[in-house]
């Protein structure tokens, strides 16, 4: 059985804030204020921050929608360089990944469908790139499956 949703007001800057790497990720809505079928998350990328290894989702479609700066986002065997108001659908087994090459920060909503558990992975994330510490590939690789998505041999 489905819960109710209920509305979500935020002004800019509120939700849950999370730091991974060099980057800060913004919970908007998460599944569980949607009983499952999708996730908001603002990103704020550093120049030349962190950035996920290619990738792809089984299950899940991801949108981005860049607001500020310029994200370049690979996706299948397109690179666009997404400046504010550029738009991306991954659909499922899509090969894809996000990084910010400019000189200023940028800012992308992304959107996840169905958004399950996302959050987590991105709060598994951010303990995995804690400062100092070396990226244990096992961990990272264990958190992704974990998640619906795995990366992709380039």
């Amino acid at each position: 059985m489905s819960l109710p949703i209920k509305e979500i007001i935020l002004a800019p800057g509120e939700g849950n804030h999370l730091i991974i790497g060099d980057s800060e990720v913004t919970f908007k809505v998460v599944g569980t204020d949607t009983n499952g079928h999708l996730g908001l998350f603002e990103n704020l990328i550093q120049p030349g921050g962190t950035a996920p290894i290619l990738h792809i989702h089984r299950q899940m479609e991801e949108m981005f929608y860049v607001l500020e700066g310029e994200v370049e986002i690979i996706v299948g065997d397109q690179t666009i360089q997404g400046l504010p108001g550029a738009f991306v659908l991954v659909p499922p087994r899509t090969p894809h990944t996000f990084s910010n090459r400019g000189n200023r920060p940028a800012k992308l909503l992304i959107m996840f469908c169905p958004a399950g558990e996302r959050e987590k992975y991105f709060e598994g994330l951010a303990k995995l790139l804690k400062e100092g510490q070396p990226t244990d590939k096992d961990a990272l690789l264990q958190l992704m499956q974990q998640f619906d998505q795995e990366p992709v041999e380039s």
